[in-house]
């Protein structure tokens, strides 16, 4: 994910997130159809929880200055996953406990607009990344086709 597109690490950043939020906004007119006023709020804010946590993960991986450096690469996508995975945690848990009307089968709605809004991120992600001549999934598959030929050379 330290890979950057062909339109820039800004452009990565930003679409992710709009991605994510037009998600979150897609479930919450769902519920608007079908649901209560709580219900589209509980909608909102599960989507909501995804865009925060993928924030400071984009942020950490395409546009912190000293993250670009080819030496920072690892450290900064495990702060972005670690990073990412508390701040999940720490507003699934303060959710829960602060707001009664997401503990019974509101629940389902708060993760279902999660789970939504992670799923088009992804999909929009893969979809970037894999379009992109210069992303970090092609030099590893022709490494691994370089070396069935070097190995026929050695025996």
């Amino acid at each position: 994910m330290t890979g950057t597109n062909s339109q820039g690490p800004k452009q990565l950043f930003w679409g992710l997130l709009r991605a994510q939020a037009v998600a979150t906004f897609i479930i919450a007119i769902g519920m608007a159809v079908f649901g209560s006023s709580e219900q589209i709020l509980i909608a909102l804010w599960g989507g909501s929880i995804s865009v925060i946590a993928y924030a400071w993960a984009g942020y950490q991986l395409w546009m912190h200055p000293k993250n670009r450096l080819a030496q920072r690469h690892a450290s900064a996508a495990v702060r972005a996953e670690v990073g990412k995975i508390v701040i999940l945690l720490l507003l699934f848990w303060l959710t829960l406990k602060e707001w009664p009307a997401t503990r019974d089968s509101n629940a389902l709605i708060l993760f279902a607009a999660f789970f939504f809004a992670q799923l088009v991120g992804w999909i929009w992600l893969a979809q970037r990344l894999a379009s992109d001549p210069q992303s970090e999934a092609q030099p590893q598959s022709n490494a691994a086709t370089s070396q069935p030929s070097e190995r026929s050379d050695t025996e």
